[in-house]
């Protein structure tokens, strides 16, 4: 869930961030870190001083490669059309068409295995069959699930490139520019230009699709309600990361308030996607020096991770509490999370939460020199 990281990221992390693997339509494994290189300072008001300053500096990076994840349910984009080609095909396990959907299904278990490289092939056989099948519902749903695969491994370009071809024949196949399936697209897309660093690009795909996605919500007796405002929700989380990225904390906290709200409104609280929400909402809080609203995010995550069973993010939570008094000069308080957290890592054997913890303690040594 969380990514190994490199020994400079260690000495220069300050503040986790995350975003969690399962809080999109796919799942999209993400880590994001906020980092900050500590140096020696001399006395508490200049330590507290540079500690708030450095908060204010959150970056999010995603690396693929060094992550990990909890397999999820898989969405695909253009999985109605192909379900519906599928619905009219014969039941006999020996039609081509069956044999092609057996594929399908077997490579969506392989992504879900993480067994990317046995997943590409499947898929780059499937296509030859779907090809050969002329089916050309069969080939969409294939493409879209070789953008998801692309995107699931770090290879953005290529996704990207991926969904384009998918939007251009779900066009030709007569859906328009602000059909559900077109607007999930358009988030990923707008996601993509993101991770790949292109702001501007990923601002201006954010905004349209959150205005064709405000519009529809607007319209009374939609079969798609529930799609549609968990669309929403997720495109705002997005683009609440971008806002972040950007230094736009107060938009960013507002966007994380909606996306918290349209999540938990369809899922309910006890769940970690809502949690790194909720944690991210209080990275925003402290970039605005607001540490009573941060603060209240992350005990609420707290108490919430409590109700959930063998959650490894919990200590996560208490290590950034800690982290949280730090930046306000609160040692006592500071070392009592962070003391608990280093505890907690190591008995779960959780990595990112003895990372943290260790930075937090190693910062409080330095300030009571």
């Amino acid at each position: 869930m969380f990514r190994s990281a490199t020994t400079s990221s260690l000495a220069s992390r300050f503040f986790i961030s995350i975003n969690h693997p399962r809080i999109a339509p796919l799942t999209i494994p993400l880590a994001s870190f906020t980092n900050h290189a500590p140096i020696a300072l001399e006395g508490t008001a200049r330590q507290r001083q540079y500690n708030r300053n450095r908060a204010r500096d959150v970056q999010y990076q995603q690396q693929e490669q060094q992550r990990k994840r909890r397999p999820g349910p898989l969405h695909f984009i253009a999985a109605s059309s192909f379900l519906s080609w599928f619905s009219k095909k014969s039941d006999d396990e020996n039609t081509p068409e069956s044999q092609l959907i057996t594929i399908i299904k077997r490579s969506i278990l392989s992504i879900q295995k993480e067994e990317y490289q046995k997943a590409e092939q499947m898929l780059h056989l499937a296509l030859k069959m779907a090809q050969d099948l002329q089916s050309k519902d069969g080939i969409t749903y294939i493409y879209d699930i070789m953008a998801n695969l692309a995107m699931e491994v770090g290879d953005f370009a290529k996704a990207e490139k991926l969904f384009v071809n998918v939007m251009q024949r779900l066009f030709s196949d007569g859906f328009l520019e602000d059909h559900i399936k077109m607007l999930h697209i358009s988030s990923k897309v707008a996601h993509l230009a993101q991770l790949q660093g292109h702001l501007d690009k990923a601002a201006q795909g954010f905004e349209w699709t959150l205005a064709k996605l405000e519009e529809k919500l607007k319209q009374l007796g939609d079969d798609n309600v529930k799609e549609i405002r968990e669309l929403w929700g997720i495109t705002k989380n997005w683009y609440a990361q971008l806002l972040m990225e950007s230094k736009r904390f107060a938009e960013a906290k507002q966007a994380f308030l909606q996306a918290y709200e349209a999540y938990t409104e369809i899922h309910g609280k006890l769940t970690e996607e809502g949690l790194t929400i909720l944690n991210n909402l209080s990275v925003a809080c402290s970039n605005l020096e607001d540490y009573a609203s941060a603060e209240r995010f992350l005990k609420e995550a707290i108490s919430l991770a409590a109700q959930i069973p063998d959650l490894s993010e919990a200590g996560v939570y208490k290590a950034n509490l800690g982290l949280l008094y730090l930046q306000q000069g609160l040692l006592r308080q500071a070392s009592e999370f962070c003391t608990f957290a280093w505890r907690y890592g190591n008995q779960h054997k959780h990595e990112e939460t003895v990372i943290q913890a260790t930075y937090c303690l190693e910062q409080i040594k330095a300030m009571q020199k």
